[in-house]
């Protein structure tokens, strides 16, 4: 925490703005509160590499990412940004690293690093990226759920996941995310009383880019894959 400390002094007479991320595999939960005026994030979690034949699988590194977030909740905040490690989106074709995880998978983890407010950034080979994780990776919708600079809040723990976050300006919106983390498909359903809203809502698609109806009292994800995702908006006419 010292080293941090004058890492972060230095950073500060250079007259420079530079990027100060607090990472270690992971950081303890106690040096959280201390961490927090020096370091912008910190490393809530393991490497996201499985050091395996392939980058990362779902189950060796980054399912944890769901069961560490909720743990750090309490102490992060805006400019002291929960760290999940780096984006395993690169690439499941052609002869580059290889991701180790499928496209359900490789969503779920841009849904969930953007619901956290986490840094953004891929691991892998920026020149063997395929189609799909370019998709992923530039969709600017779901890139604004993370630069809106809010911290989550869990909803719902357990293989069928909710997570929320009001977003700021004046649409009086709120994101919501869903996460099957159970090895069957789903459906799962979020009802107004649990997000502290109320009244029709206006339903918008981030990841598919398009508006799919209103909804009033709840909203269902239907068949949700398993390791998969969907993530909304919900906001008032």
């Amino acid at each position: 925490m010292a080293d941090v400390k004058a890492w972060s002094k230095a950073i500060d007479r250079s007259s420079r703005t530079m990027w100060l991320t607090a990472s270690a595999w992971p950081v303890p939960r106690e040096a959280g509160e201390g961490l927090r005026p020096w370091a912008n994030s910190v490393r809530v979690d393991t490497d996201v590499e499985c050091y395996c034949d392939t980058l990362t699988t779902w189950q060796a590194s980054v399912d944890n990412r769901w069961e560490d977030l909720p743990k750090w909740l309490d102490v992060v905040e805006p400019n002291y940004w929960p760290d999940l490690d780096s984006m395993p989106i690169s690439n499941n074709t052609g002869d580059g690293i290889q991701d180790g995880i499928n496209d359900t998978e490789r969503q779920s983890v841009m849904t969930f690093w953007s619901m956290a407010s986490s840094p953004l950034y891929a691991g892998g080979d920026i020149s063997e990226l395929d189609a799909k994780a370019t998709s992923i990776l530039t969709n600017r919708e779901v890139i604004a759920i993370d630069r809106a600079g809010v911290i989550p809040t869990q909803v719902s723990d357990g293989p069928l996941q909710v997570w929320k976050k009001r977003l700021p300006g004046g649409r009086l919106a709120v994101a919501v995310a869903v996460y099957n983390l159970g090895d069957a498909s789903a459906d799962i359903t979020v009802t107004w009383d649990q997000l502290g809203i109320n009244g029709k809502r206006k339903v918008r698609d981030l990841v598919r880019q398009r508006d799919i109806g209103k909804s009033d009292n709840s909203w269902t994800a239907k068949a949700v894959s398993p390791h998969g995702s969907r993530l909304i908006t919900l906001s008032q006419q």
